[in-house]
C-alpha cells in the first residue's frame, strides 16, 4: 500500500511534463523581477500547438502498481494548446486534452514568459528570439540559461531550436525522514522564433519503490509550424 501512495503523490510531477520542476528551478524571487517587461512574444492569439504523449514505465520490483493517472498519458488522442491572449509578459491559453475513448478535458491558464510563474498546467511557452547562453526566463537573473541553440528541419525550412537541460532531486513530502526521493532529468526543446515547446523528455528515477517513469512530448501539428509527419 505504501508503494501505491508514494507513487500517486509524486507522479503528478511527471504528468504535467516537468512543470513543477521547471517552476521550482526557474521562478525568480520578487526582487529579481523587473517592473517593466522587455520580453517579446513569438505567439499570437489563435495559434495552436498539438502534442503527442508517450509514457514509459520501467519497473524494478514486482509489487508496484503503476498509477492510473500515469497510464492516461498512453491513452491520449491529442493534447492541444491554443493561445487566447497576449498581454506581455502574460500569455493566456486554453488546453484541450482528448483521450482515445472520446472523453475530453479542458482548462484555461496563463504564464508569465518573463519569470515563468503560471496558473495553469502548461508551462512550455517562452520569450521569442532567445539563443544559447540567454536566460530561459529573462526576468530571473539567477535562473537557468539555454544550453545550446540548434537547427531543426520543418517542412517549410530550417528553424532555430533552443535546448534546455535540467536535473534535480525531489522528495516525498509525506515522509518525515526524506528518505524517499526521485532524481529528475528534464530535456526541453523549444522553437526560438515562437518560444513554443516542440519536444520534451522528462525522466523520474524513484528510489522507493524502484521505478523509472518517463514522459515524452512531441509537437505533431500546428497552424504556425509545418511539422513533419511522425
Amino acid at each position: 500500500m505504501s508503494h501505491k501512495i508514494y507513487l500517486a503523490i509524486i507522479v503528478l510531477v511527471v504528468l504535467v511534463g516537468a512543470s513543477v520542476a521547471a517552476f521550482y528551478m526557474l521562478q525568480p524571487s520578487q526582487e529579481d523581477t523587473p517592473s517593466t517587461s522587455t520580453v517579446k512574444a513569438g505567439v499570437k492569439v489563435g495559434d495552436t500547438f498539438t502534442y503527442k504523449m508517450v509514457g514509459i514505465a520501467d519497473l524494478h520490483t514486482s509489487d508496484v502498481e503503476i498509477p492510473e493517472n500515469f497510464m492516461d498519458v498512453n491513452r491520449t488522442d491529442f493534447y492541444r494548446v491554443e493561445i487566447t491572449s497576449v498581454d506581455l509578459p502574460i500569455i493566456s491559453y486554453t488546453v484541450t486534452w482528448q483521450f482515445e475513448n472520446g472523453t475530453k478535458y479542458s482548462d484555461n491558464g496563463m504564464i508569465n514568459i518573463e519569470n515563468g510563474a503560471n496558473t495553469g498546467e502548461f508551462w512550455g511557452i517562452y520569450a521569442a528570439n532567445l539563443t544559447e547562453g540567454s536566460l530561459v526566463r529573462p526576468g530571473d537573473s539567477k535562473g537557468a540559461t539555454i544550453n545550446a541553440t540548434e537547427t531543426r528541419q520543418y517542412l517549410n525550412g530550417e528553424r532555430q531550436t533552443n535546448i534546455l537541460r535540467m536535473q534535480g532531486e525531489l522528495y516525498d513530502v509525506t515522509d518525515e525522514t526524506l528518505s524517499k526521493s526521485c532524481f529528475a532529468y528534464t530535456y526541453v526543446d523549444f522553437d526560438s522564433q515562437t518560444g513554443i515547446l516542440v519536444a520534451l523528455k522528462d525522466m523520474k528515477i524513484y528510489n522507493y519503490p524502484e521505478i523509472i517513469l518517463t514522459v515524452e512530448w512531441t509537437l505533431v501539428d500546428s497552424n504556425v509550424l509545418q511539422v513533419p509527419q511522425q
